[in-house]
């Protein structure tokens, strides 16, 4: 059974034979006599068959046990590479698709000549799914939020409090405060009022989101509603409706350079205004996110190093 535990967790991923055989490598007939076998020597069903494939209790239990066994073996594994003074292995490392390009790409190329027999292993999807990737085993650790951790079998290391921004274009501004613009933007250079924007159209992310978490506690506490005419999940397609009129968005600390760039190559209808909210105390964490009980190589260590450089100079606040 513990040969082929990782038979039982595939299996309770997919929650489907075919799939998970698949997956294994093994024919469907192998794995359902796997099954059958571990339910015959412990005396229970671990999977409901009809009308869905789940885990029953007893499979809940098996599951949770067999992925602390995983954990043990990975961490053998990770402090034995220390002791053989190895060099070689995988990290498999998580980050949001908006994130993957202001980083990876150098941090790809400086860790490779550091570790050229260690493979980084980068899956791009959403916070939740990261954090669940970690807890499963999927992943060694990821690069998120921390404000919206799940359980506390996940510990994390700060490596940016991200600030956030408003971003409006010129024209927008000469639109919704004609009596006001251009003196306005030294104005609001010095902290916008949010109060002032609530007829201005505003494009904002989906509301699991971390930053917009951020932004809807402090809009709660102010009293303030703003005119939502889009939810988008992309930093950058935000940045680029505002390049067009479309509407007014956010920004955090770390994607502030896509709006430089847009401005630096006039790809812009009118300039891209970026100002500091008034009032807005909140940060957004940013973390490396591990499992409690992961046991990490020194090669994961200083990637770890890497990571925390190359996001430490975007701590530095807009300048007014």
């Amino acid at each position: 059974m513990l040969n082929n535990y990782k038979y039982f967790l595939v299996l309770a991923e997919e929650l489907n034979i075919s799939r998970a055989a698949k997956r294994l490598f093994i024919t469907h007939q192998n794995l359902s006599k796997y099954l059958k076998g571990l339910e015959e020597k412990y005396g229970v069903t671990f999977f409901e068959r009809k009308p869905k494939f789940v885990l029953t209790p007893a499979g809940k239990i098996m599951l949770d046990t067999l992925r602390q066994i995983e954990l043990s073996e990975q961490n053998l594994e990770n402090q034995l590479v220390d002791i053989k003074e190895a060099k070689s292995g995988i990290i498999r490392i998580g980050i949001t698709e908006s994130r993957y390009p202001i980083l990876v790409p150098k941090l790809l190329k400086e860790f490779h000549s550091l570790y050229p027999r260690v493979k980084l292993d980068i899956h791009r999807t959403t916070s939740p799914q990261m954090q669940e990737m970690v807890l499963n085993n999927s992943l060694d650790l990821c690069l998120s939020g921390i404000t919206n951790l799940v359980t506390h079998d996940l510990k994390y290391e700060i490596v940016l409090n991200e600030h956030m921004y408003i971003v409006i274009s010129d024209n927008l501004l000469k639109q919704y405060f004609p009596n006001s613009y251009p003196e306005c933007k030294e104005t609001f250079a010095k902290g916008a009022d949010l109060q002032l924007f609530q007829q201005v159209p505003f494009v904002l992310n989906k509301k699991s989101f971390n930053s917009r978490i951020l932004l809807d506690k402090h809009l709660s506490e102010k009293g303030i509603s703003l005119n939502c005419i889009n939810e988008l999940t992309q930093p950058d397609t935000h940045h680029l409706l505002c390049a067009e009129d479309y509407a007014a968005s956010f920004v955090l600390t770390m994607f502030l350079s896509g709006i430089n760039q847009l401005n630096k190559f006039n790809y812009t209808h009118s300039y891209l205004n970026v100002f500091p909210i008034a009032d807005f105390k909140s940060v957004n964490p940013l973390g490396l996110i591990y499992h409690k009980n992961k046991k990490f190589p020194q090669y994961v260590q200083d990637l770890k190093v890497l990571i925390k450089r190359y996001c430490n100079p975007y701590s530095i606040l807009i300048e007014k």
